[in-house]
């Protein structure tokens, strides 16, 4: 069940509806959109998902490491808003493999100051290089705090992501459904698994 018939069944208001409120989803809702992430990342990556998890924290670390350079040259609009919810798809999978609900995170963190693309792009270069530190650190099994900084850093993009998209008025469950139906497309067992 896709998220927007999940609110429709039970009640549970949109992200453009609570536009706001922080989060700009519920308990459920999030809860739903990392079981969904899940499946795709099992069904569509079954070569990230089978690796260590800090092989895979380390490829999620990579993909920020990429935004952060597309967001640094300038994006136009739609390169922008795909960056945006590439920011949010990955951190949602860096928390899966983690091992961790979003929503209390969101709520403790509570919305980010600053919604601007500048912002962003300085954030996700901070972030991403906090990740690549702890990547590197965990490769050394150096004596630091690599979940919590991990964690941390996934937590504030995500929460980042959102905030922007709820500003612009962008419902981020429909841009994730978008900019995911091509990946899995691409899949020879597509018409089975979607």
């Amino acid at each position: 069940m896709s998220v927007a018939a999940f609110g429709a069944a039970h009640g549970v208001v949109s992200m453009d509806e609570r536009t706001d409120a922080w989060p700009p989803f519920g308990v459920d809702e999030l809860a739903l959109i990392q079981f969904e992430q899940f499946q795709h990342d099992e069904a569509f990556h079954r070569e990230i998902s089978r690796l260590t998890v800090q092989r895979r924290l380390t490829h999620m670390t990579l993909h920020f490491a990429k935004y952060a350079g597309y967001l640094a040259e300038g994006a136009d609009d739609e390169r922008f808003c795909r960056t945006l919810t590439d920011l949010f798809v990955i951190g949602v999978s860096t928390l899966n493999g983690l091992n961790l609900r979003i929503h209390p995170l969101l709520v403790e963190i509570g919305r980010p100051k600053e919604s601007t693309p500048e912002e962003l792009t300085r954030q996700v270069t901070i972030h991403a290089g906090r990740m690549a530190s702890a990547c590197e650190r965990l490769d050394h099994l150096e004596d630091f705090p690599y979940r919590t900084v991990l964690r941390d850093a996934a937590v504030e993009l995500v929460a980042l992501a959102l905030s922007i998209a709820q500003h612009r008025g962008w419902s981020m469950p429909e841009l994730v459904e978008r900019r995911l139906r091509p990946v899995k497309a691409k899949s020879i067992f597509y018409d089975r698994l979607a």
